[in-house]
């Protein structure tokens, strides 16, 4: 598959005025990263187009951790079937999360927050050329303070 990729934010500024230059562009893998670095930040129900686009995952912010492994397995799940239904660029796609608890203390206004970071690692075969690609991102969930 083939095209012109654009990349985000997109700068509707340079459409408009002609002197800003030319729509800064991106490559295929660039656009899928792209594409799916919005999915995972996306709730469902944001979109006002497609009430389904985005992801589960953000269910699973305040979910107490019974069984981490559980938590892996649904939060995985939840991106498996976001990732498969919107992003057709890519597949065979393997999914490896790495959970640990974060510590935020700010002395100024005696306050510590408690974040779990979730780093996302996925590997897939990109479908236009059959070769292996991965992506990495790192989102921080469940913003519990303490005064």
């Amino acid at each position: 598959m083939s095209g012109n990729y654009y990349k985000m934010p997109f700068d509707f500024s340079s459409v408009i005025d002609e002197s800003r230059g030319n729509i800064p562009m991106c490559n295929e893998l660039e656009s899928v990263d792209q594409h799916i670095e919005l999915l995972i930040s996306t709730y469902p129900g944001e979109h006002a187009y497609d009430c389904g686009y985005g992801t589960d995952i953000w269910e699973l912010d305040f979910e107490r951790i019974v069984s981490l492994e559980a938590w892996k397995t649904k939060f995985i799940e939840c991106l498996a079937t976001s990732i498969s239904k919107y992003e057709k660029r890519i597949s065979d796609c393997q999914y490896r999360l790495e959970v640990e608890e974060v510590l935020h203390e700010n002395s100024i206004v005696d306050n510590v927050s408690v974040r779990r970071k979730v780093d996302i690692f996925i590997e897939a075969t990109l479908n236009s050329t059959g070769d292996p690609c991965g992506f990495y991102y790192t989102l921080y969930l469940g913003p519990l303070s303490k005064d």
